[in-house]
């Protein structure tokens, strides 16, 4: 695993352990369950989430053909997406899987990002996590303890290599020796990984070229700012070469695949026009000249459309972009929403509406539109497009924010001030929690709404435990 999940770790065994409780712990797979929601929640609630249908739903494609290459899984696999350049993808306790943006983008071939994620699964199927932290039993919680600050509110939140936050001296030192994956673990992660990805019909090759492209770059960038995910690991020129070795084996059906990458070029186009730096992908797609494939196109616009500066251009590379594909679901996504942001309201709920009958279950669809109806005062029209996001996306408060002003208007007071509490909760600010709260609570009726405040206590009493802060003093 990369240094992020190094780190992880540290702060996740505080979590695991009471401060009160003195000595060593124990780890089952109870205390594996557990960890792993709360281990969820607090990297969900420190780190840049992205929550795209395109980019989730890829990725959770190749996790699930993964899987069912692989004999039985301990834990059903959970998937969020980190928006950080670290090529990077960590499995978490209990099957919660981290996959950052860098790998989509700095990746050539579907195959290898899958070689990547079947690595990552077979840490999960063969136990190492478990086993890493039962062997820290030799560490007492105070050590561990020590070491939060350092790890989780240093600068992981602000560098593009999350690693870089390990706190430093003996104790961290020795924390990081128990947490490393050992020599065996990585080799039996490899060929159990390798195992998978040529049931799941992959081209094995993709494994060993994950591994050549992050040892370029890190070669490239001198093993700055931009981390590799395999900075930590152990042995890896054995371990490239044995993999080379057992790929020259298999048999010419098996070499020979080709890669279908169509899906995995939408998805990396996603990441690079909306979430790199605008500038950077501008000028990567103009460099591209009259070479620009439709996906280029929409890339270009998408990320022309996110500067003040370059609107009135974006608005010639999206006719350009929905004159190339014309029918394309993603390309009306993200027309609609740029049509939306230049108040052409008109122009965005003709393409918006399109998206949402061709794609359904596409959650920025739903939500473009949703929002868009609120904006032209038909809240109740919004509202059931609004509640399938939330349904699907529960902790983003931009959409708790808007959802809850939809539900106000209507005149459902209650269910209103309920949203703007959570939205408060999710954007880390408790005194507007609080204050929501109580208007809900000055509205609840019945007793199905009492529960829902019940919940959200809960759920904001767990949430800022998990960040440290109180919030019912």
């Amino acid at each position: 695993m990369a240094a992020a999940l190094a780190a992880a770790w540290f702060f996740v065994a505080v979590i695991l352990v009471p401060a009160a409780q003195a000595g060593f712990f124990s780890f089952d797979l109870k205390d594996e369950k557990e960890l792993g929601e709360k281990f969820n929640a607090l990297i969900r609630a420190r780190m840049p989430i992205i929550e795209d249908t395109e980019i989730d739903d890829y990725l959770n494609g190749i996790l699930q053909r993964l899987v069912k290459a692989k004999a039985p899984m301990p834990w059903p696999i959970k998937l969020s997406v980190i928006n950080n350049n670290a090529i990077n993808a960590f499995a978490g306790p209990a099957g919660y899987v981290f996959v950052f943006t860098g790998l989509l983008l700095h990746m050539d071939h579907e195959s290898q990002v899958a070689a990547v994620l079947a690595h990552e699964l077979g840490h999960v199927s063969q136990g190492h996590i478990a086993k890493r932290l039962r062997e820290m039993q030799v560490l007492s919680v105070g050590q561990v303890i020590g070491m939060l600050a350092g790890v989780l509110l240093g600068q992981a939140t602000q560098k593009s290599d999350l690693g870089a936050a390990v706190a430093v001296g003996s104790q961290a030192a020795a924390a990081q020796t128990y947490l490393k994956y050992s020599r065996d673990d990585e080799r039996e992660a490899d060929q159990v990984g390798m195992n998978a990805l040529v049931s799941a019909g992959y081209r094995p090759q993709g494994l060993v070229e994950s591994f050549e492209i992050m040892q370029r770059l890190k070669w490239l960038q001198g093993a700055g700012d931009i981390p590799t995910y395999l900075s930590t690991h152990p042995g890896l020129p054995e371990r490239m070469s044995y993999l080379k070795d057992r790929v020259s084996k298999m048999p010419p059906a098996v070499l020979n695949r080709k890669d279908n990458d169509a899906a995995f070029k939408r998805a990396q186009t996603l990441v690079r026009a909306r979430y790199t730096d605008a500038k950077n992908a501008v000028a990567y797609y103009q460099k591209l000249g009259d070479k620009l494939t439709c996906l280029d196109k929409l890339g270009l616009a998408i990320a022309l459309s996110r500067s003040v500066q370059d609107l009135r251009q974006a608005k010639s590379a999206f006719e350009a972009a929905l004159a190339c594909a014309p029918n394309d679901s993603l390309f009306l996504r993200e027309a609609g929403r740029y049509f939306s942001k230049i108040r052409d309201f008109a122009r965005a709920k003709t393409l918006l509406e399109t998206a949402v009958r061709q794609s359904p279950g596409d959650i920025d669809c739903l939500f473009e539109y949703g929002r868009l109806l609120a904006q032209e005062g038909n809240y109740r029209a919004a509202i059931p497009y609004l509640d399938r996001v939330v349904m699907r996306v529960p902790d983003n408060a931009e959409l708790r924010t808007i959802y809850g002003q939809a539900l106000g208007q209507a005149g459902d007071l209650f269910h209103a001030y309920l949203n703007l509490a959570y939205a408060g909760l999710y954007e880390n600010n408790p005194r507007q929690m609080l204050f929501q709260m109580d208007k809900a609570k000055s509205m609840a009726k019945t007793d199905a709404d009492r529960r829902e405040l019940v919940r959200l206590e809960e759920t904001s009493k767990t949430r800022m435990k998990l960040l440290g802060k109180s919030i019912f003093q």
